[in-house]
């Protein structure tokens, strides 16, 4: 197996966000809980890991998060992630790692590129009109998502990854990440994309960051990048260490080992901004004088409104008188209405002659 190839991860980045002031660790915080929390993750990974090369015969690479819980979302929601630099790569150089790189149209003048730069630890080079035929169908993207542990993008198509790559991508946290492909050291952007971590703003309240690899990392470097890595992410969340409800660490198959937790006094209590020099007697007196002033100004709104609904009641009664009136003319209208038509047919047609039908009469006549 050929060397492991050097990132250049020392180098700045010209194509970085805004920096937010760097959030120190507060005094609760205690770095041999970080450490146990590490050691115990480290010892359940090792178990797993033997439990499924006996099932599996290609057991999957479980990589270890920084969970971050708020208390309260975010409303900013960015596909830029924010770069954060870590003491140590969070995933194995390459080759033993592949990574896959997604570019503009035409795909070869970007493999031509790599080449002619002497960049050797890219795996492949997908174009976008790659994406949008051969990689469209389902089961192609997942072979892709599946063959690759990591994914760059020129920052130009950023933009298109959701629509091109689909839900799988991101649930997977195989989100592509941008890079400049118009820097002149373009192997030494490429380098510290891959040797970095991410933060991907969004609205939720649970943040995961991935931090180091269990097969490739000792525990002093998981601890070095956990250390390294929660001041930089807290930096980025807003209110900073006010609106942090707990912090842990995990892997891609285990529960959340809890590292720090914030105080329970308080912990959902919403926020209340009061003017300096305010008492709380003060603020009583104010509401006491407030609560006398409505009821007064409601006692001289009384006799206002009890001549108002005197005045209802006076048109409403003349209303009803009026109803009642209308209806009894109506129905004097219709009474006998029914006999003036009888009269005027038989006046019409004449009445009409009554016939003998029974046998008592027709024998009487025989007779």
């Amino acid at each position: 197996m050929p060397p492991p190839i050097k990132l250049f991860s020392n180098v700045p980045s010209s194509s970085k966000p805004k920096k937010s002031p760097i959030e120190p660790l507060p005094s609760t915080f205690q770095e041999k809980q970080a450490k146990k929390a590490v050691d115990a993750l480290l010892k359940h990974h090792e178990k797993v890991t033997a439990e499924k090369e006996e099932d599996d015969l290609l057991p999957k690479e479980d990589q270890i998060f920084l969970i971050v819980n708020t208390k309260k979302g975010s409303t900013k929601k960015s596909l830029m992630p924010v770069k954060i630099q870590l003491p140590h790569p969070p995933i194995p150089a390459p080759p033993s790692s592949s990574i896959c790189l997604i570019s503009k149209t035409p795909q070869r003048e970007y493999k031509d590129l790599l080449n002619n730069s002497n960049i050797k630890f890219i795996s492949r080079v997908v174009g976008i009109e790659k994406l949008k035929g051969k990689f469209k169908p389902f089961e192609p993207r997942r072979e892709l998502m599946r063959d690759h542990d990591l994914f760059l993008c020129d920052e130009r198509v950023l933009t298109l990854m959701p629509g091109l790559l689909g839900k799988m991508f991101f649930d997977s946290k195989k989100q592509p990440i941008p890079v400049n492909m118009n820097r002149k050291d373009l192997k030494a952007e490429l380098g510290r994309a891959i040797s970095s971590t991410y933060f991907h703003p969004s609205t939720g309240t649970s943040y995961s960051i991935k931090i180091a690899t269990p097969s490739s990392s000792t525990p002093k470097q998981v601890l070095d990048n956990l250390l390294s890595s929660i001041p930089l992410v807290i930096s980025n969340i807003q209110e900073g260490w006010e609106n942090v409800l707990s912090i842990g660490i995990k892997t891609s198959s285990s529960v959340m080992l809890p590292i720090w937790n914030s105080k329970l006094q308080g912990r959902f209590d919403k926020s209340v901004v009061s003017t300096a020099g305010d008492d709380v007697e003060m603020k009583d007196e104010k509401s006491i004088k407030a609560k006398e002033e409505q009821e007064s100004a409601i006692e001289e709104e009384k006799p206002v409104l009890k001549k108002a609904e005197e005045k209802k009641k006076v048109i409403a009664g003349k209303k009803s008188d009026s109803t009642t009136i209308d209806s009894s003319k109506k129905k004097s209208s219709t009474i006998g209405s029914s006999n003036v038509t009888k009269k005027a047919k038989s006046e019409l047609i004449g009445t009409p002659k009554q016939k003998a039908t029974t046998k008592t009469t027709k024998k009487a006549v025989k007779a």
